[in-house]
């Protein structure tokens, strides 16, 4: 069994400092919106659940989310992104604005649908999802205000994180120019990546591709430890990163350094009720953590903790400093 010796209290150190981190959010934001209810017949018009609605909710979702799980760990964060000039565009902002994150370049485009997920659970269980994207270049002054924001902001801030669903916020030709700027200033770029984008990310200080995402870059099955290793150690030295992280579900986590290290930490997840947005914890822990000068060994086992804590919940979710500290009271 791994362990790191990370006690309680040195976590509870840890995230003492997270209040002065600053840090950027790059990425794909999303209005995550709900419909709650239940299912007490099939449809006489299809064979499908006819659910009764009770109730409705909105969350901030992809890069947002990531945005808001910063900010719910007390850390300085800014998010730099794109919506439409539509009404899912404005609550958007609307809940951005809600939970306090800070959005200096929230490009507003006219023609380009707000990325909406709108998903219908019943029972705690989800019965469909339905999404409304447009996932198209940027206009050319939309890329000039990211670009401007981010190529100039190594000194504002102290870690960029990247949060890639492939909707087209982030493109290759400006976030190589980023990266660049942000690794000669010795300032971390922490990547949550997108299927088919890898090589987009060369020259990133870490990457946190899940299993699918990693079998992707070589089209092959990682169907075994010496499978995980292989295909580790060469998509980190072929991306020229200082560290890979593969997250693998129930299987935990796997750590690849340029010492040739590999560090398995496995799963504490005891309870999976919906894993939608553990990914963003993951991303959103490693950033406060690098920001604020923590080890990477102890960032990579404080994050999954942190995942094993927002699988719990039904839909995205945030988490906070404290419900973090709390989940290491046994260890």
């Amino acid at each position: 069994m791994f362990s790191n010796g990370l006690t309680k209290d040195r976590v509870a150190a840890y995230l003492e400092r997270f209040a002065s981190a600053r840090v950027a959010v790059l990425g794909d934001v999303m209005l995550d919106r709900y419909f709650w209810g239940r299912v007490d017949r099939i449809s006489p018009e299809a064979p499908v659940p006819v659910v009764r609605v009770t109730g409705r909710s909105s969350r901030l979702g992809g890069a947002a989310n990531v945005a808001a799980n910063l900010h719910s760990l007390g850390t300085n964060v800014t998010l730099v992104s794109l919506i439409g000039d539509d009404a899912a565009g404005a609550e958007l902002e609307r809940l951005v604005m809600e939970h306090g994150i800070g959005y200096g370049t929230l490009v507003v485009e006219g023609g380009r649908h707000t990325t909406e997920k709108v998903r219908i659970i019943a029972q705690s269980q989800q019965v469909v999802r339905a999404d409304f994207e447009t996932p198209a270049r940027l206009a050319p002054e939309s890329r000039a205000r990211i670009v401007d924001e981010l190529e100039g902001g190594t000194d504002r801030y102290d870690a960029l994180v990247v949060s890639d669903y492939g909707k087209g916020v982030v493109e290759e030709e400006y976030l190589q120019r980023i990266i660049g700027a942000w690794r000669s200033k010795g300032k971390p770029v922490l990547i949550d990546p997108h299927i088919g984008h890898f090589r987009w990310y060369r020259g990133a200080t870490i990457i946190t591709p899940n299993t699918k995402e990693a079998s992707s870059f070589y089209g092959v099955a990682l169907d075994g430890q010496e499978m995980f290793t292989s295909v580790g150690f060469r998509m980190r030295d072929e991306l020229d990163l200082h560290a890979l992280l593969i997250t693998r579900g129930e299987e935990g986590m796997s750590l690849y350094l340029e010492d040739r290290r590999q560090i398995d930490i496995p799963t504490v997840a005891t309870e999976v009720y919906d894993v939608t947005g553990a990914g963003d914890t993951v991303i959103s822990v490693l950033g406060a953590a690098f920001a604020s000068g923590v080890p990477l060994i102890d960032a990579v086992v404080i994050a999954n903790q942190a995942a094993g804590e927002v699988i719990k919940d039904l839909g995205t979710s945030a988490i906070t400093a404290e419900r973090l500290v709390k989940a290491f009271d046994s260890k």
